[in-house]
């Protein structure tokens, strides 16, 4: 093959830049006129020397190997160790618009490994142009290329992953010149180009995700800042509560094993068969129906097991599953993943069909609500710093209370803002006409069980089980707060209602958010399209917010956004005006009939002081 080679799509022109002649062919072919005046660009990267494979995906631990630059008909791959110069003399040129696929990949690497970062005000992304377009689809790359340009588009990476296979290559090894891999990266921005023309139509300026594309380019721009920046962890407290919590798991393992004569809490066969031994019933199964000693069935049987010895059985195993998970999901992460002390977490901004963000590197999105102990090792990045934290307060429950237009339960969250009372504390005084129960009453809890679990879609048996309530007790709150506020109950059946006409008429069942991001339900769980209308306003509200941070120029701030939470780092000196920024730019009282409050704790020394 020359290196001009029709691999993958017809009449494409594939380069690699391996001499000067190239990169002024390069530098030429920039200047041609092109559809919308833009141009697509992509990476390869790998893992260095002796270094672990998953390396190749870090911009801290990994190397930069190519750039690749493209439009709709070619595509030109540039090594970066030889020849970044002539994509530095091609980008500071070039001022139309960027494109990528996954743009928070190319711009942590570019941050990190050039000099050059990601012109965000004209930069696009196709891959958060898949999701809006179909939240349900796979975003790769090579897929859309199949479905919405060429369905031969991935038989170049069907070559090269034989040839590295059969070579023992991997990301980091490939030779730069061997044609399979740096045609198969030039490729990358051509498709990336032919997708983007198609979904324009659907994101820019006159598409009907406009709004929410806009919104999500505006986020990923500050949560890629977040990941770059890092959170400081405190190494000395993590490496302690490492030791702690392993050692206490090992002592409830053992504890366990010299009382019930050698049976192992961790074999999920032999924990089945301890609790039949003190007359418990398994009423869980796995999908190959064999019994499962589940978390919620010993959830229950902490709750309402048959004796004494077995609840606090139960209770043991969960706390010790619980420091495991602890010790080895967060704190042993944290001391092998921090480079100079500094976590750069992975945040996808889009990481679920309702656009709420998830975190990895750690695991931070599932630590529990309220959890202290993790929190406590994220600490400020100097001494002259302190953290501030804001969450946005019952975000879910107040735009339920909004959507629903119930009236009481609308005037509830007026008068508990107005004297400054709680929402579940007003409702439970409410439901039970006891005007002298107290945010300390048990019953709240109930309360606050039933909301959350209408929320999100749980039914009176589960609402129970986390309340840690029997069934009938919890039916009873149910139904109570249903003749309270009939206005949820309504508007559940009003967009399942919806959804179900859309699912006759046009063959799928969705919602749609006030920026018009459109929700798909699977086809048997219409009854899902409340939980997620509600989850994706609310993700947009915290989005939003995040955009009125970064206009009020706190973003060097912002550490890393936990689910309804945005962490900071503020000066000492300026901690009380910045807390007072936070708090206005979390806030939102225009465009809802509940304004959307958000609290502001702090100063703190580390964030789970916070909880304390």
């Amino acid at each position: 093959m020359s290196d001009e080679t029709t691999q993958g799509l017809a009449d494409v022109q594939l380069h690699l830049v391996d001499n000067v002649e190239k990169a002024h062919a390069f530098i030429r072919w920039l200047g041609e006129r092109r559809p919308m005046n833009a141009l697509a660009i992509d990476t390869e990267t790998g893992e260095l020397p002796g270094r672990p494979r998953e390396d190749a995906l870090s911009p801290w631990h990994g190397d930069l190997r190519l750039v690749q630059v493209g439009d709709g008909m070619q595509g030109w791959s540039i090594p970066w160790q030889e020849w970044q110069g002539v994509f530095y003399e091609a980008v500071d040129k070039f001022d139309g618009p960027i494109v990528c696929h996954n743009i928070a990949f190319e711009a942590r690497w570019f941050a990190i490994r050039s000099r050059w970062e990601i012109p965000w005000h004209r930069a696009h992304d196709t891959m958060i142009m898949a999701h809006l377009i179909d939240p349900l689809g796979s975003g790769a790359l090579k897929r859309l290329a199949s479905l919405y340009v060429d369905a031969q588009a991935a038989s170049l990476q069907d070559t090269l992953s034989s040839s590295l296979a059969k070579n023992g290559w991997t990301w980091g090894t490939v030779p730069i010149n061997f044609e399979p891999y740096w045609a198969y990266g030039a490729l990358d921005p051509v498709i990336t180009m032919r997708i983007f023309e198609k979904f324009y139509k659907s994101c820019g300026p006159d598409g009907a995700y406009n709004n929410a594309y806009e919104l999500e380019m505006g986020v990923r721009k500050v949560v890629t800042r977040m990941e770059i920046n890092g959170a400081r962890v405190d190494l000395d407290y993590s490496k302690r509560k490492y030791d702690e919590l392993i050692q206490y798991s090992e002592q409830v393992k053992q504890w366990a094993s010299d009382k019930y004569g050698g049976y192992s809490i961790t074999s999920p066969s032999q924990l089945v068969r301890l609790f039949e031994s003190l007359g418990e019933k398994i009423t869980e199964h796995t999908p190959s129906g064999a019994k499962s000693a589940s978390k919620d069935q010993i959830e229950k049987f902490a709750i309402e097991g048959q004796t004494q010895e077995a609840r606090e059985l139960a209770k043991n195993i969960l706390n010790q599953r619980k420091a495991d998970k602890l010790a080895t999901t967060y704190f042993q992460n944290f001391l092998d993943k921090h480079i100079d002390g500094l976590l750069h977490p992975s945040v996808k901004t889009l990481g679920a069909r309702t656009g709420r963000m998830s975190i990895t590197d750690p695991a931070l999105q599932t630590l529990p609500s309220g959890e202290s102990t993790v929190r406590r090792a994220f600490i400020p990045k100097d001494d002259d710093h302190v953290i501030i934290a804001s969450d946005l307060d019952q975000v879910e429950f107040r735009l339920t209370a909004a959507m629903s237009e119930d009236p009481r339960l609308i005037r509830l969250f007026h008068e508990a803002d107005e004297t400054g009372g709680d929402a579940f504390t007003a409702i439970m005084q409410d439901i039970y006409q006891d005007p002298t129960a107290t945010k300390s009453d048990p019953r709240r809890k109930l309360v606050k069980g039933v909301v959350y679990g209408k929320l999100y879609g749980a039914g009176v048996a589960k609402m129970a089980l986390t309340a840690g309530v029997a069934e009938e007790q919890m039916r009873a709150v149910v139904d109570a707060f249903d003749r309270s506020y009939p206005g949820v109950k309504l508007l559940q059946k009003k967009i399942e209602d919806v959804g179900m006409r859309r699912l006759r008429t046009e063959g799928q069942g969705y919602v749609l958010t006030r920026t018009g991001r459109r929700l798909p339900c699977d086809e048997d769980r219409v009854y899902s399209l409340t939980n997620y209308l509600v989850q994706s306003s609310a993700a947009e509200v915290f989005k939003m917010n995040l955009l009125k941070l970064d206009q009020a120029d706190l973003t060097e701030l912002l550490i890393v956004p936990v689910h309804d939470e945005i962490v900071l780092q503020a000066p000492r000196k300026d901690v009380e005006e910045i807390m007072q920024t936070v708090k206005q730019c979390m806030t939102t009282t225009e465009g809802w009939a509940v304004p959307l409050t958000a609290g502001v704790d702090g100063p703190f020394e580390n964030w789970g002081d916070k909880y304390l």
